[in-house]
């Protein structure tokens, strides 16, 4: 990823958190590894724990639902289940999309519940 590019999603991570944060969402773990799967956000609200992806766009082609590819979906599937698994987690989870737009000023969020469901193999 260009140093540019890079930037504007860690900045848009950044801003991500505080909108979360600001929605009553727990923060459990930023940037959380699995080999080389990665999931941005972990969260708690409401009894459920949500995977969040976090998309920061400075321009709007792309349809916000297709920003997550299904190889990245099973990537965070995968990394997710290992979570679950390694900490004993039971709870109704969940994956969601959390879509910054940046422009010169501002951010803007839109929080997509639930983008994918997992399914088995």
């Amino acid at each position: 990823m260009s140093g540019n590019r890079q930037k504007t999603g860690k900045d848009g991570e950044q801003k991500a958190l505080s909108y979360l944060i600001k929605k009553n969402y727990q923060i459990i773990e930023t940037n959380w590894r699995h080999q080389k799967c990665e999931i941005d956000i972990i969260a708690f609200k409401n009894k459920e724990l949500v995977f969040f992806e976090v998309k920061t766009r400075t321009n709007s082609i792309i349809s916000q639902e297709n920003l997550i590819s299904i190889a990245q979906q099973k990537r965070i599937i995968y990394a997710a289940d290992y979570y679950i698994n390694k900490n004993k987690i039971d709870l109704n989870i969940r994956f969601d999309l959390i879509y910054v737009e940046k422009d010169l000023k501002s951010f803007k969020f839109t929080h997509h519940k639930e983008i994918f469901i997992p399914t088995i193999d």
